[in-house]
């Protein structure tokens, strides 16, 4: 836990110098995720969402789903909810990724994926055969 702990450190320092310095501070971000900092994956997702590049947000918070940070996971199933990076909203898909975060106690993304469900939405319908009927 002391090497995902560090980790963070190291990102919100990063993300200091993108308030500060964007343009490095960006550069420093892709640097890091480059060589695996799950967390600078997580905030280079947040900063394209930010600036409306949700390709790119779609793309960094894929990655990092991908790596196993729940952070990333409920912000992938946001991306997919709104239709945000996507050709149109898949429900199903961002339960899914809900699901997986708040498996890894994300609370955020058990909220989201209850609000999902009440909403009627994430999960596909299945008909049984008429003989089980």
């Amino acid at each position: 836990m002391t090497g995902r702990s560090n980790d963070h450190q190291t990102t919100k320092s990063m993300i200091s110098r993108c308030r500060l310095w964007p343009q490095e501070g960006t550069a420093l971000l892709e640097q890091a995720a480059g060589q695996g900092h799950v967390y600078a994956m997580n905030t280079l997702g947040s900063i394209h969402r930010v600036r409306k590049e949700h390709v790119l947000a779609w793309e960094w918070f894929t990655k990092g789903a991908e790596a196993g940070l729940p952070e990333s996971m409920n912000n992938l199933g946001t991306l997919l909810d709104a239709g945000q990076g996507v050709a149109a909203p898949d429900s199903p898909a961002a339960a899914g990724w809900y699901r997986r975060a708040a498996d890894a106690g994300h609370g955020s993304a058990a909220n989201n994926l209850s609000a999902l469900y009440s909403a009627g939405r994430g999960w596909v319908w299945q008909t049984m055969p008429a003989t089980l009927l």
